[in-house]
């Protein structure tokens, strides 16, 4: 199963090795998982963290440099998608495009906008329902 992992996501698994996110985005690498991430969030992670944890980047680089080798990282599509309209944030639907291009079957992420969308494909996750998944 192809599961596009968001940035809030790899944010907290990166700050709180032992916590719920990380937990989530292991899981996801292991199979019968396929992991996905999007160059539009590896960009959008290094912007958060010069914005809000200049003190943690050589935390995030050794996370990324372990972590995103065992990911199929895929382009993010320009021309925009009917569904994406769902989505509140305008900086977010860049991220629903790349998942369907991708042909993500999940998309795990914390992030109200995505959750309380009605996007239905692909499936928005929240990490507790992800973990919960057999």
């Amino acid at each position: 199963m192809r599961v596009m992992i968001d940035t809030n996501i790899f944010i907290s698994a990166a700050l709180f090795p032992r916590g719920r996110a990380a937990e989530a985005l292991y899981k996801a690498l292991s199979t019968p998982h396929t992991p996905v991430v999007c160059d539009y969030v590896i960009d959008e992670l290094h912007r958060k963290f010069q914005e809000k944890f200049q003190d943690r980047i050589v935390e995030l680089e050794a996370f990324l440099y372990t972590a995103l080798p065992a990911f199929e990282i895929v382009p993010t599509p320009e021309e925009a998608v009917e569904t994406e309209a769902y989505i509140r944030d305008p900086k977010d639907r860049p991220i629903l495009r790349a998942a369907l291009h991708a042909g993500a079957e999940l998309f795990l992420t914390g992030d109200k906008d995505f959750l309380e969308s009605s996007v239905e494909d692909p499936r928005i996750v929240s990490v507790q329902q992800f973990l919960e998944m057999d």
